[in-house]
């Protein structure tokens, strides 16, 4: 998505499965807020929307950034265990 293609005006989103997975992708990646919505391809509004809307959206937020920690804590406990 360019900046060219982005929407002037606020969408009606649904929590569709590829909705989901691109939150849950962005969180995972370490984005929040703002950031977080652009690069799942919606507004910011339209984020906040849809997590006021569908509870799935933010438990997909919540669930993406629950796999990062658990795969850096796995990465550095297995560190630790090896002598680093």
């Amino acid at each position: 998505m360019t900046f060219r293609t982005l929407p002037i005006t606020a969408r009606q989103l649904q929590a569709t499965e590829a909705r989901l997975q691109a939150i849950y992708d962005a969180a995972k990646r370490g984005l929040r807020g703002d950031n977080l919505a652009l690069a799942a391809g919606m507004l910011p509004i339209e984020f906040r929307r849809l997590c006021e809307m569908d509870p799935m959206a933010a438990l997909a937020e919540q669930k993406g950034r629950a796999d990062a920690e658990a795969e850096l804590a796995k990465v550095m406990m297995d560190a630790a265990l090896a002598g680093d």
